[in-house]
């Protein structure tokens, strides 16, 4: 096929500001990703994105940033596409092998050998480095993890409540599955009155919570209780997720009505920034689904408009490594038509 006779941008932007890579080995020396010091400057939350899951290459080259961005540039905090509960153990607690039991019933997203990387650094590093799980329970595949915890808290502080959280508890097990992907067909084949009474339990909760707060703080202490109220929210913006999956598929949903855990998840970034101290930087790993700049819009719906808000745009409007995402991660044609409208990658 004979060469086009029109340059492509794109090369010629990659080909003026690529830097090579001499490695993905994770542990090898980080010389090689100096010139991304230049454009983290002194960022909050640097951005580090993957075209997909599951790929080895991203995962290596990922943790070797990791690295890079705690060891050299002073950032502070993880904050990775998952639940919360990990940094206890990234701070020391427990023994090694107990990870792997936490982790036993997850979507091997690459999390471990981060976390592992930041306990082995936290045991000498005079300034720890702390995990912030910022998604929706189980990534949408089951209200538990969020919810059993919630009722251990409510045990102590408002028992009264208990019927409720038990019959939420009792549904969401009945769809519970290791991600969306299983969880809301089977959350679409519930009958619908038990479809409404989980929304109706898990929505009165939340309202309750917010309504008598001084009373539970009283009863308890802030942390226990911003902690419990951050696990129900991220509870019911899940199950909102779920009709509005539900509505996407079948062709009658509303516009963008699946941004429920996009925005659940930049609202976690900044409430994990908010409670991190004086100086804490945050490196975000996520899916570039969540933090692109471009809308996707699915190819086999009739919903008008992007399918959802990414959670740069709604929340995050902080400075992210660009030149970084768009060489390696975003698809060549988004970069390509900014460099064609005057946009920098």
């Amino acid at each position: 096929m004979p060469a086009s006779p029109h340059p492509d941008p794109f090369t010629g932007w990659l080909r003026d500001h690529a830097a090579p890579l001499t490695h993905l080995d994770p542990e090898a020396p980080l010389d090689d990703l100096e010139p991304l010091r230049d454009l983290i400057g002194d960022a909050r939350v640097v951005a580090i994105g993957e075209h997909s899951h599951f790929i080895d290459e991203f995962i290596r080259l990922r943790r070797r940033l990791l690295r890079f961005l705690v060891e050299r540039c002073g950032l502070t905090v993880l904050a990775f596409e998952y639940g919360f509960p990990l940094d206890a153990w990234a701070q020391g607690q427990g023994t090694d092998d107990d990870l792997s039991a936490q982790l036993a019933t997850a979507i091997p997203v690459g999390v471990e050998e981060p976390l592992r990387w930041i306990r082995r650094h936290n045991a000498t590093a005079p300034r720890p480095v702390r995990f912030a799980g910022i998604d929706i329970p189980a990534a949408g595949g089951s209200l538990l993890p969020a919810l059993t915890p919630v009722a251990d808290y409510l045990r102590d502080i408002d028992p009264e409540t208990l019927p409720a959280i038990e019959q939420a508890m009792r549904i969401a097990a009945s769809f519970a599955g290791t991600s969306a992907a299983s969880a809301a067909p089977a959350w679409a084949r519930l009958p619908a009155a038990d479809q409404d009474a989980l929304t109706a339990a898990l929505t009165r909760l939340l309202i309750r919570f917010r309504a008598v707060e001084p009373l539970y703080v009283s009863r308890g202490d802030r942390r226990d209780y911003d902690l419990a109220l951050r696990r129900l929210e991220g509870a019911c913006q899940a199950d909102y997720g779920f009709r509005a999956m539900a509505g996407l598929f079948a062709g009658n949903g509303l516009t963008a009505d699946t941004s429920a855990r996009d925005v659940y998840m930049a609202e976690s970034v900044l409430w994990h920034l908010e409670r991190s101290g004086p100086g804490s930087r945050i490196v975000l790993a996520a899916h570039n689904a969540h933090i692109q700049k471009a809308p996707i819009r699915p190819a086999r719906t009739q919903v008008p408009g992007p399918d959802r808000i990414r959670l740069q745009s709604t929340f995050l409007h902080t400075p992210v490594l660009d030149a970084f995402d768009g060489i390696l991660h975003t698809p060549a044609a988004t970069v390509a038509r900014d460099l064609e409208e005057g946009k920098t990658p």
